[in-house]
């Protein structure tokens, strides 16, 4: 039987923006992600924030962006390969847990 491989996958929560900076409105400087990974039945996820700098020769109207645009930001400027080994590492003890808890009745 093969092995299922692990899926990522990005979810943008939010975008936090300037009313308006330069010639621009609704300018981006913020990100709220997450990151997802799952294999199977387990799943195991992370949080954060990446600070965009504003680019006003590379600016994307708010109406025209992306999510693919937003995930390139990402990519660009956060480590996934280190991101992905920690996922892989918390599906790893979920499909092989070491610690368990204890409910005592009493």
């Amino acid at each position: 039987m093969a092995k299922s491989k692990i899926s990522y996958n990005w979810v943008i929560n939010a975008l936090d923006a300037k009313i308006k900076e330069g010639d621009h409105e609704q300018v981006i400087y913020n990100v709220h992600w997450g990151y997802n990974a799952n294999k199977g039945d387990y799943n195991a996820n992370m949080i954060g924030t990446y600070s965009v700098v504003y680019d006003k020769d590379n600016f994307i109207e708010y109406d025209k962006l992306k999510k693919s645009d937003v995930t390139k930001w990402l990519e660009a400027g956060l480590d996934v390969d280190s991101m992905k080994t920690n996922l892989s590492g918390q599906i790893d003890k979920l499909e092989n847990p070491t610690d368990i808890v204890l409910r005592p009745s009493w």
